[in-house]
This record gives structure tokens, C-alpha cells and sequence, in this order.
């Protein structure tokens, strides 16, 4: 019986760790994602196009509610508030670019943004060929 359970602990470990490298693969697409996502709504606020920058807005958050549960998963206080914080920016934004509030958008995004900067200080360690790595403290 224990060569089978040491197969059973042995399986589960390399499933975790699959797991594990695979969600963080999906994360580092989330990021590069977001990045590409905030400039389109920068440039969608500057140009006052409410609907896109709700649509940008709104697939943040949405992004960001899958890095809270990447941090979630980690057991990362501190990742997990910035991400829950960054989500509600994101929603913030999207409901005053709804709104037409088109300058107060443009601020929010800042907050949220600052949000973003502080997790990557935090997180987030540049590795010698340029890359980033995600650091869990």
C-alpha cells in the first residue's frame, strides 16, 4: 500500500506544479494584455469614444478579477488588494466613462493605474534578459 500512496503524492505534486506554471503563463498574458488594454483606453478617453473606453474598461476588470484569484490561489494579501482595488478602478472608470464623465475617467485611470505600479514594485522582479518574473514574496 505505500508505493501506491508515495505514487499518489507524487502525482498530485506534478499536477500542482503544472498547474501552477500554467497559470502563471495565463497571467503574464493577462498583463501583457492590460498593457495594451490601458493605452487603447487612455487614447479612447483623450478622444472622449464613451462606448470604447467602457469596453476596454470593463475587460480590465474583468482581467483583473483573474489576478485576484492568481493572488487568491497564493495566499498574497497584499497581491490580492491591489488586484481587488485595481478592479474597482477599472469599474469606476468604465461607469464614469458611461456617464460621459470623460476628465474624471482620466483621473480614475491614474488611481488605478498607481494601484498597478505598487503591485508591480511589489511583484514583479526584471530578470537579465529583459523579461519580467513574478516574485511571490
Amino acid at each position: 500500500m505505500r508505493p501506491l500512496w508515495g505514487l499518489v503524492v507524487m502525482c498530485t505534486l506534478l499536477l500542482s506544479v503544472a498547474v501552477g506554471a500554467q497559470m502563471t503563463d495565463e497571467y503574464q498574458n493577462w498583463m501583457r494584455s492590460n498593457a495594451t488594454l490601458v493605452t487603447d483606453l487612455n487614447k479612447n478617453l483623450t478622444a472622449k469614444s464613451g462606448d470604447a473606453a467602457v469596453m476596454d474598461a470593463k475587460t480590465l476588470e474583468e482581467n483583473m478579477a483573474k489576478v485576484l484569484i492568481y493572488w487568491q490561489t497564493r495566499d498574497v494579501n497584499d497581491g490580492v488588494r491591489f488586484s481587488l482595488d485595481t478592479k474597482y478602478g477599472f469599474a469606476q472608470v468604465a461607469l464614469l466613462a458611461s456617464q460621459g464623465k470623460f476628465d474624471e475617467a482620466s483621473a480614475a485611470l491614474k488611481m488605478t493605474q498607481a494601484n498597478c505600479a505598487g503591485c508591480h514594485m511589489a511583484h514583479r522582479e526584471k530578470a537579465a534578459d529583459g523579461s519580467f518574473k513574478i516574485k511571490l514574496k
